[in-house]
């Protein structure tokens, strides 16, 4: 159920967290039950990873979803929660008009930002190996046709040039996103403070930072906020450890024959059914009902 209208759009509301660089965290679900526990829990923003919306639908994040459904998804997600919410994009999804109706398509739905990034197509996660990187030009073709086509969403131009070229051409592509309007740039595979540090001191726009626990280093949230970032996107922390509990619970009623052991991590059903807001729609049911009586 949608929830009420703000004064001040979750868009501008992200932007003030970008600009107070602060390292805003924003932990990255796939649905919008995971987006109402991130609100639940006090977060000031929520992320939609394309990499976890994939996950949930059983594909690798190589540019199996389409862009109909990953809009679907993010718009699912934003009308969940009141906290701005980030969408991932890939790169568009097509040429400079489809980036623009995707652009459109996003805000319409109620979602504050998305990021696209400068690989060819087909994509890929940023982890994984075969990627490759649009020209200057085609990049800033793709960043200047979504910030012509936005109202107020932010958009984010993303780089995954750190593991093809280096840093120094990381740094050099984040100056360009800057240059071709967008309100920051993301740049996953970052591994060292150091490193973090000298991407911000040479962004003139906002920072995103991408944690991937079992993969790169883990800093604190204060070690990251001391670099200057703008924000700390946790884009698939929840969906490793949802795929290891159930895979753990799975294993435990398959060779024990009981869930048993489980019970103490299993959320209350009356609860869980708090979480959805029952409660708000019985009370509107028989609002209605007894109105009409």
């Amino acid at each position: 159920m949608r929830q009420p209208a703000q004064t001040c759009t979750p868009a501008k509301r992200l932007k003030a967290l970008l600009n107070n660089r602060s390292a805003t965290a924003a932990p990255g679900c796939h649905d919008p039950l995971g987006a109402r526990l991130i609100a639940q829990a006090g977060f000031d923003a929520v992320s939609v990873s394309g990499y976890s919306v994939a996950a949930s639908h059983g594909v690798p994040d190589i540019g199996l979803i389409s862009g109909t459904q990953m809009t679907a998804q993010a718009i699912a997600i934003a009308d969940a929660v009141t906290l701005p919410v980030v969408a991932d994009a890939d790169t568009g999804y097509g040429g400079v008009n489809n980036i623009a109706a995707t652009i459109k398509a996003y805000e319409r739905g109620g979602v504050a930002a998305l990021h696209l990034e400068d690989q060819v197509n087909p994509k890929r996660c940023g982890a994984m190996a075969s990627k490759a990187l649009v020209s200057d030009e085609e990049m800033s073709q793709r960043l200047r046709a979504a910030v012509a086509a936005r109202h107020d969403m932010l958009i984010i131009g993303r780089t995954d040039a750190l593991t093809i070229a280096g840093l120094p051409e990381t740094i050099r592509r984040c100056q360009c996103m800057a240059d071709s309007g967008v309100d920051a740039v993301m740049v996953p595979s970052l591994s060292s403070l150091e490193d973090i540090e000298r991407v911000v001191r040479a962004s003139p726009v906002p920072v995103l930072h991408t944690v991937a626990e079992t993969v790169r280093p883990v800093f604190t949230q204060s070690e990251l906020q001391s670099t200057g970032l703008g924000m700390v996107l946790y884009s698939i922390s929840l969906i490793q450890a949802i795929v290891h509990v159930q895979r753990a619970l799975l294993s435990e009623l398959k060779h024990k024959g009981s869930t048993a052991a489980f019970i103490d991590v299993m959320l209350p059903l009356h609860q869980l059914t708090e979480l959805l807001d029952a409660k708000q729609y019985a009370e509107f049911e028989s609002q209605i009902l007894g109105n009409a009586r």
